[in-house]
């Protein structure tokens, strides 16, 4: 690798340290029992085609905001979604929802394979280890509590607590900060080309891809991460 030793290693923390799709089920069974409170009558399907839909809607409002708390987000996404299932939201009923949610958090949460071994070893190596997430506070708390991930890291970062969301610049600095760092020792790994990969190398660090698809490769337009990974070991090679 050229350039400055690596002295610490940063890591989106959903999408990167674990799989969201571990999670689905108990989101989905989260939705439905959250429009049957609301009294929506209708299929399954047409539950979960609506939040799909109204989350997309309400996250390209939300992403070129510099900072947004993201229970913001995600509750006006389900009350959309509930809108457009002919309901209205009611709080103790999204209250009831997010419960819910770190219900089943807690019966599905796993890291990613070969996380823990990786961190451990790059522990080992003297290398400073943060979390830089694009979540609130209370969320970061709640699933880094079921990764365990203080044994693993010198710090976690969340956006509610940098008052800046990815891709944005005041996130990065404050990560480097906490770090020790300048930008060229810091790799930062993440699975998002428009916030981990755009907001890395903007902020002047080392950007590493984690890249799980298997049908295609990263687009060739657009960011460009400096390092493309497969799976979170690999990040053992970039750093010697």
């Amino acid at each position: 690798m050229t350039g400055p030793q690596a002295r610490a290693v940063l890591f989106d923390f959903g999408g990167t340290l674990y799989d969201y799709e571990t999670l689905a089920a108990g989101d989905r069974e989260s939705l439905l029992q959250l429009a049957s409170l609301a009294g929506a009558r209708c299929a399954d399907d047409v539950v979960h085609r609506a939040y799909r839909t109204a989350l997309r809607r309400v996250f390209r409002a939300y992403l070129e905001r510099e900072f947004f708390l993201h229970k913001d987000m995600f509750s006006e996404a389900v009350a959309e979604m509930l809108r457009e299932l002919g309901v209205e939201a009611d709080p103790e009923h999204l209250e009831r929802y997010r419960q819910s949610q770190w219900h089943f958090h807690r019966r599905d949460f796993r890291l990613r394979d070969g996380v823990p071994e990786t961190l451990t070893e790059l522990r080992r190596r003297g290398l400073r280890l943060g979390v830089v997430s694009n979540i609130d506070r209370d969320q970061l708390e709640h699933l880094g509590g079921l990764a365990g991930l203080d044994r693993y890291f010198d710090w976690l970062l969340s956006s509610e607590h940098a008052g800046s969301c990815k891709p944005h610049h005041r996130i990065f600095e404050q990560a480097l900060e906490r770090a020790g760092c300048q930008p060229a020792e810091a790799l930062f790994v993440g699975d998002s080309l428009s916030q981990d990969i755009a907001g890395a190398n903007r902020a002047g660090l080392r950007s590493v891809l984690l890249w799980h698809r298997s049908d295609r490769e990263p687009p060739p337009d657009g960011e460009r991460p400096r390092h493309v990974i497969r799976k979170i070991p690999d990040v053992l090679e970039l750093v010697g």
